[in-house]
């Protein structure tokens, strides 16, 4: 039976596990405090990848007080050696007597291993508590680790009839300053944002993370872009080297993939689909292979439609503001069509934001294979 108390100081491990949003990828944020005497003596975070543990953190903080003390992490601990050595074997030489572990690890080289070397070591082990709480602040990376594929969250900018932009094309700015910098602290959090090319010729947009006194890891970002017509002087390519990313099929002239290139940048030739654009899946999947594990799509239309009807996209936050555009404006999802409201495509658990006169909507898209179709 799990205590308010033992709650209490899980809450203060993923308090501690948030201050590492951003920065931990492809690892997990991962928070740990060591308690004594109902009392905490040292408390960690995971930093950044290849750095210690939040537990070796803790323990450190903690010295000698460690012996005989409880410790609780956010996360099971690592018992592999990979750029750190293994935790579990921290915890043990340091005198743990008690964890409490919030999420397993569904890393296959954990996933149990780690509460099972801490048993053996005559740990006692507590687990599952604040289970959903640890396992949602890690969300993109479990669905990184289990699957080989990012965690796609849509973010799209819409008056209340749906539209993106102008019939032109123009979109600046439908949200409002407040609702924006919202923005700016979701892209602080992934590792790469995702646009389509038509979307870079339009609005010239420089994708950066522009948050007073932040100093995190700029996203990368990855071009979508089926013949990569991108402008030479764009915003987009004073990026430094290695910071884009761009998909495109075998439509695109080998003089602009060698140009992209000599500019250190990657791309990545996928197949094309029957209308000729780039297949997203490959796509993504290729991404995955790079260490990028959370994505944050921010258009356009045709690359939100066809990312939500292959089921890439996990999260939709939808940025409305009290404005009209008219049919003849640019649409959300073009193309996308469900023929039945029992099969209209769900946000499950949505919850609302309100910056000044905009609202936010949020939420986990529901399955939708058989439910809508590009037309």
């Amino acid at each position: 039976m799990v205590t308010r108390q033992q709650e209490s100081m899980m809450r203060w491990a993923i308090a501690l596990a948030l201050e590492g949003a951003g920065r931990t990828s492809p690892n997990p944020m991962v928070g740990a405090i060591v308690v004594k005497g109902g009392r905490i003596v040292g408390e960690g975070y995971h930093r950044r990848a290849g750095t210690p543990h939040a537990e070796v953190h803790a323990l450190r903080g903690a010295g000698k007080k460690a012996r005989g003390a409880d410790l609780y992490v956010t996360l099971e601990p690592c018992c592999h050696t990979g750029r750190t050595p293994p935790c579990t074997e921290a915890i043990i030489e340091a005198g743990i007597s008690q964890v409490f572990v919030g999420a397993r690890d569904p890393n296959p080289k954990v996933n149990g291993r780690g509460v099972r070397a801490l048993r053996n070591a005559g740990i006692h082990v507590t687990e599952g508590v604040l289970e959903a709480s640890c396992g949602e602040i890690n969300r993109a990376y479990n669905r990184f680790i289990t699957t080989g594929m990012p965690f796609v969250t849509a973010k799209a900018a819409l008056t209340i009839d749906g539209k993106i932009g102008t019939a032109g094309g123009d979109s600046r700015w439908i949200t409002n300053a407040a609702c924006r910098r919202y923005v700016h602290e979701l892209r602080s959090n992934v590792d790469a944002i995702m646009i389509g090319g038509g979307t870079i010729r339009m609005d010239d947009p420089r994708l950066t993370v522009r948050l007073s006194g932040w100093h995190g890891i700029q996203p990368r970002i990855l071009i979508v872009d089926a013949k990569l017509d991108i402008p030479r002087y764009s915003n987009i390519m004073s990026r430094p080297a290695g910071s884009l990313i761009f998909a495109t099929t075998n439509q695109a002239p080998l003089s602009r993939i060698k140009w992209i290139n000599e500019r250190g940048h990657r791309v990545i030739v996928c197949r094309a689909t029957k209308d000729g654009r780039v297949f997203l899946p490959q796509a993504m999947r290729e991404i995955a292979k790079q260490g990028i594990g959370s994505v944050l799509l921010e258009g356009g239309g045709h690359l939100f439609a066809d990312a939500i009807s292959r089921g890439l996209v996990q999260r939709l936050v939808a940025c409305i503001a009290p404005k009209l555009l008219g049919g003849g404006s640019r649409d959300f999802l073009p193309g996308l069509s469900v023929r039945a409201m029992k099969d209209a495509i769900e946000l499950e658990g949505a919850s609302v934001k309100t910056f000044g006169d905009n609202v936010v909507v949020e939420g986990t898209l529901s399955a939708i294979a058989g439910k809508a179709r590009r037309t």
